[in-house]
């Protein structure tokens, strides 16, 4: 019994302390609770969001479409531009240019005209015509062997004349046939001219027209057996033809 009054006695004297220290180490404790919870708000706050994989993989997938979306538009040609309107005026519009009194060929009427060759000296006799591959005999050479031209009499010094219009080939001087002149037409003919005195300007490489001077008849060195005449042969694709098959001489 006097135990419990001295406990009762000390409650009752210290009892207001006791209330205070109680009150302090209460509001203590608050006060460092409410500074935990605003440092750990503020942790929170400066620490980068947890990506869960979830909304890592609708990330990734907005990324893909994204690349997807630029990469298409990178791919798609780009559109032509509109064609300005057109200045050309209507045919119908348009009135036809006058005709001149004299009408004139095209350009190209004159270079598609067919070919029409002639003697390279008119009026000319046949000394010795084509043998299309058989063997004759050459009495100058005393051989037999083909004759691939025609041989035209004609005294020396005789104008030698160009068959058609053409381009000079060549102009040599052959050891068998004398002076020779060759001429490229444009029906891919070559007409060739032997024992020729060829004139002094003709060259390889000039044009010539039809009946133009190309020399004067001369000596055929391998037919000198025979009497004064032009030998004219001509040739198609690299194969000798008859001469007097060509258009005009026919």
């Amino acid at each position: 019994m006097n135990r419990n009054h001295r406990i009762w006695s000390f409650l009752k004297a210290k009892g207001f302390y006791i209330a205070l220290a109680l009150c302090i180490a209460g509001a203590g404790a608050a006060a460092w609770l409410t500074a935990q919870n605003t440092l750990l708000g503020i942790r929170k706050q400066q620490e980068p969001p947890v990506i869960t994989r979830q909304e890592e993989k609708n990330q990734w997938n907005y990324n893909d479409i994204t690349e997807q979306q630029t990469r298409g538009s990178a791919d798609t040609p780009k559109p032509s531009q509109p064609s300005p309107p057109s200045t050309v005026p209507d045919a119908s519009s348009t009135t036809p240019p006058a005709v001149s009194g004299v009408s004139q060929p095209p350009a190209d009427s004159v270079t598609s005209a067919p070919l029409c060759y002639c003697l390279p000296v008119p009026g000319s006799q046949l000394l010795a015509g084509y043998s299309n591959g058989e063997l004759v005999k050459n009495h100058t050479l005393n051989v037999w062997r083909t004759h691939d031209g025609v041989d035209l009499a004609a005294e020396k010094g005789t104008a030698v004349t160009a068959a058609e219009a053409g381009t000079v080939a060549e102009v040599v001087m052959d050891p068998l046939w004398g002076g020779t002149v060759a001429i490229d037409h444009r029906d891919g003919t070559r007409t060739v001219y032997c024992g020729v005195a060829p004139e002094k300007a003709l060259k390889a490489g000039d044009r010539v027209t039809a009946g133009q001077v190309l020399g004067s008849v001369d000596t055929v060195t391998g037919e000198v057996a025979m009497e004064s005449h032009l030998h004219f042969a001509a040739k198609k694709d690299g194969k000798y033809i008859d001469p007097m098959m060509l258009p005009g001489l026919k």
